[in-house]
């Protein structure tokens, strides 16, 4: 991968400006021509490149949306049965196998005029699913949430990276969405194509002009509804070859300090307090992604070192069954709760 690319996929990471041409501002940041940036996208988002898309990033909970975290311990015969169960939910956007007690692990929202709603939902996959445990684990609170990856320098994994955002609610409901604004949310969650007016391209079949979606992008922007137009990397081609999610028991008075440390990492993309049901102890949970399990281990070490030793458990990836950003407002959704017999 040459520098230029490198120098290319930290910029679309950070934000693709939400402008008519947005490869022409970025070509001006990077001393390059427009041309040379639309069709180095269009390579490296090729199917199967290391750019997975190009798309807004929305806060499912501000637009209503309810969510949780589901872990499950199936039999080791069923698990891909199992992990192909969950993972053909329109609402789940992240389905893994993992290797530890709990090894099957998935995200799961509903919209708010869901018919099952969510806890129905949990109880409906769980009995298709078959596992021997299931336990559904809400946010409570969201420390960090930074999926990026530097891909031009060689950051130390166990040092403290610039990501670190202050602990904020899991959800901030506001009014939601009218038709308009959901037919422009739809379209900027297609892949950004790379063509000189890219937003044109995706405000037709939406019925929008390029300039309506810009604006519509902006007002999502304020509203707090999208965190951010950006591109998001198939983790292990941008490098990351080892992750894991730690599970960490840490007393209610110390876990806004612990998440603190924890968050400003630059090795953990997510860190979460999550309600812990009876039986099962932990309630701060932290992924972590490395260029190896040594890299990975030392963010886990410099974790301790710098927010305490408290109990904790490991679930290294094994499988990935499912990883794609949530089609908000999608017509799946009610098809699938309609089979279903919602």
């Amino acid at each position: 991968m040459s520098d230029f690319d490198r120098r290319l996929l930290d910029a679309v990471q950070r934000a693709v400006p939400l402008v008519p041409r947005p490869y022409e501002r970025l070509a001006a940041e990077l001393a390059a021509g427009a041309e040379e940036v639309i069709a180095r996208i269009a390579a490296l988002a090729r199917p199967g490149g290391i750019i997975r898309e190009i798309a807004g990033v929305f806060d499912a909970a501000a637009l209503g949306y309810a969510s949780t975290l589901v872990a499950a311990r199936c039999r080791p015969e069923r698990l891909d049965e199992a992990g192909g169960i969950a993972a053909s939910h329109p609402g789940v956007s992240h389905c893994y196998g993992r290797a530890g007690e709990l090894n099957l692990w998935f995200t799961l929202a509903v919209p708010p005029d869901s018919r099952l709603g969510l806890e129905r939902t949990v109880e409906l996959l769980g009995r298709r699913i078959g596992p021997e445990r299931l336990l559904s684990l809400p946010a409570e609170r969201r420390y960090k949430l930074d999926v990026r990856f530097d891909m031009s320098g060689e950051p130390e994994a166990g040092s403290p990276g610039p990501t670190y955002s202050p602990a904020s609610p899991a959800a901030a409901v506001r009014p939601g969405p009218g038709p308009g604004q959901i037919r422009a949310i739809r379209a900027l969650q297609q892949p950004l194509p790379a063509v000189r007016e890219p937003f044109a391209e995706l405000a037709g079949p939406a019925g929008l002009s390029g300039d309506d979606l810009l604006v519509h992008a902006a007002d999502f922007l304020s509203a707090g509804w999208m965190r951010r137009y950006s591109a998001v990397l198939r983790h292990r081609l941008a490098g990351a070859q080892a992750n894991v999610l730690v599970a960490w028991n840490v007393p209610a008075e110390r876990a806004d300090s612990f998440a603190a440390h924890a968050a400003g990492f630059a090795g953990v993309s997510h860190c979460y307090l999550r309600a812990a049901p009876e039986g099962w102890p932990y309630n701060l949970y932290t992924m972590i992604h490395g260029r190896s399990d040594e890299e990975v281990d030392a963010v886990v070490a410099g974790i301790i070192a710098a927010a305490g030793d408290f109990p904790r458990a490991h679930f290294p990836t094994t499988h990935e069954y499912k990883k794609a950003r949530l089609k908000l407002f999608s017509p799946e959704l009610a098809r699938w709760e309609a089979e279903a017999g919602a």
